[in-house]
């Protein structure tokens, strides 16, 4: 006869999928690949635009060498993080858009009377 102590054993069930005990790790790791991309991409993201805008603004560097200098920060950045050729075509991107920007602010500014 049984104690009283133990009690009936029915069958084992499997827990639900949402618990972290059997997550597929390959679900685990792109979580934590895209995380670090993620991260990656906003760390070069925000080092180059308020770099420039502080050696711009704060430093009276020239516009001109500070976005070559800061075009040249971000490839090789993009080149040691080995971060393709998606990050080359972003910085290009940037590069034209500072450019039509401080373009646009000439314009403006010849426009304006002395």
């Amino acid at each position: 006869m049984a104690s009283h102590a133990e009690a009936p054993k029915g069958p084992i069930e499997t827990p639900p999928a949402h618990t972290d005990a059997y997550m597929d790790m390959a679900a685990r790791r792109g979580m934590s690949e895209f995380f670090g991309h993620v991260v990656t991409w906003g760390s070069m993201l925000l080092l180059t635009v308020v770099g420039y805008a502080v050696f711009t603004l704060c430093m009276h560097i020239t516009w001109v060498a500070a976005l070559i200098g800061f075009a040249v920060f971000a490839v090789l950045g993009g080149l040691v993080l080995n971060m393709g050729g998606a990050w080359l075509a972003t910085v290009a991107g940037l590069f034209v858009l500072g450019l039509l920007v401080q373009g646009l602010i000439a314009l403006g500014s010849a426009l304006l009377p002395h």
